[in-house]
């Protein structure tokens, strides 16, 4: 659903926890984004990080990162921005309530003015168990499809009836609605070789999946060409021409051949989550636009 497919985005991964408890910080570097000629700034939506199990004998509170709410900061971003794109690298739907998500992401699209896209992902097992609630990967993907159905049903400003395993509407009605039509874009992230998140990408509208060796994950015996070719070759499978694909801007060990691959596999989004190889705030890196981070 990207505006205009002939023209490749540049979007920004923020780290919420670098900011700490100064969570102007995050609204700051956005604004210093737009600046630069970014194109769109994500932010992750995490309630526990890093989790217990990867602290050990260590986890106490001092080993636990800051991690402000996505949706309430990218409301401020939105008070201070005018064309940049709004979005959750990415939100776990299955542990949110599909009508509160699709009242806030609503709201946010009519103060944005329709920038608002909305990240998905199944998210990590200590945003469920430690809050009461179960994890499994099955548990949470079905209940993800479900509430993705409910959240686009209520979008529309039509009366939304619905019975699944996980949730239940009666004729509900729900406004107002986002300013984009028919809905604000679903993308969804995952992690590439596994096939789900990117199967339920083409259902949606694209993937913004994370591979081996793209800049955020270790690199494995394939390259990221290969990687990329595969994933996007298996999305265009099902979902055609339609929806945005989101690619790394200089994945580990790329060729130099990279940027034209990404234009040949028809990428929507370029994307970085660390700049200069860090993840950052620097505003100074941030404000050189992302031209200085291709390869």
């Amino acid at each position: 659903m990207a505006d205009d497919k002939d023209s490749v985005r540049y979007g920004l991964v923020l780290p919420n926890w670098e900011a700490g408890a100064e969570v102007a910080k995050l609204v700051d570097a956005a604004v210093a984004a737009e600046e630069a000629g970014w194109d769109g700034v994500f932010l992750a939506d995490h309630l526990i990080f890093p989790p217990p199990a990867d602290l050990g004998a260590s986890s106490s509170v001092s080993n636990h990162w800051d991690m402000p709410d996505p949706w309430i900061t990218l409301s401020a971003i939105a008070s201070r921005t005018r064309r940049i794109r709004l979005g959750t690298w990415v939100t776990p739907v299955a542990r949110r309530q599909p009508w509160q998500l699709a009242r806030d992401l609503a709201t946010l699209d009519r103060l944005s003015e329709g920038r608002v896209m909305l990240g998905v992902g199944l998210g990590r097992r200590p945003d469920y168990e430690q809050f009461g609630l179960p994890w499994s990967m099955k548990w949470a993907a079905t209940r993800c499809d479900e509430a993705l159905v409910v959240v686009a049903g209520l979008w529309s400003g039509e009366s939304v009836s619905f019975v699944g395993d996980h949730f239940q509407l009666d004729n509900v009605v729900l406004l107002p609605t986002p300013v984009q039509r028919p809905r604000i874009p679903i993308v969804i992230g995952g992690l590439w070789p596994r096939k789900p998140a990117v199967r339920r990408g083409a259902v949606w509208d694209g993937i913004m999946t994370h591979f081996p060796g793209d800049g955020v994950l270790p690199s494995d015996d394939t390259s990221p060409e290969q990687h990329a070719s595969e994933m996007v070759s298996f999305y265009r499978s099902m979902a055609g021409d339609r929806g945005d694909v989101f690619l790394p801007m200089a994945p580990d060990g790329a060729s130099v051949e990279w940027l034209d691959l990404c234009r040949d596999l028809d990428a929507t989004w370029l994307y970085t989550a660390k700049l200069d190889g860090e993840w950052t705030l620097d505003l100074d890196r941030i404000s050189q636009g992302p031209q200085a981070q291709l390869r």
